[in-house]
């Protein structure tokens, strides 16, 4: 196994969607559909890296990932989202440690490519 990944997405078809891909590429995941849900599993268990949509039910992306930081300090965490790119929300997820991002709508190639070079610059950093 490479990693272990956190997939955190309200949408179960996009959860099976990434937990396959990622299999795929010999990567082990757990999944979940709320942020309270992915901050328990992340005081309970170990994780190389979080796949974190941004529109969650319970709590906004933001409101997660600034959690993940009181925890983690360096866990890569990758921003999924199906809108776009939102040079605001970007910039504040930078602000709060984010490691990149992935659009639920692209290539499954890119989708992959986009996550092996996080993980690559994520090692390079020493947080992996």
């Amino acid at each position: 196994m490479l990693y272990k990944i956190l997939i955190v997405d309200d949408e179960p078809a996009v959860r099976e969607l990434f937990e396959d891909l990622f299999k795929g590429e010999n990567c082990s995941s757990v999944s979940c559909a709320t942020g309270e849900e992915a901050l328990e599993l992340l005081k309970k268990d170990k994780f190389d890296v979080v796949l974190l949509d941004i529109k969650l039910p319970d709590m906004n992306g933001l409101e997660v990932l600034k959690n993940i930081r009181d925890i983690h300090k360096t866990l890569p965490v990758v921003m999924i989202t199906g809108f776009g790119y939102d040079e605001e929300l970007i910039a504040k997820s930078k602000q709060f440690g984010c490691s990149g991002y992935i659009g639920k709508n692209m290539p499954v190639a890119q989708i992959i490519a986009t996550f092996k070079q996080i993980v690559k610059t994520a090692r390079a950093k020493g947080c992996l």
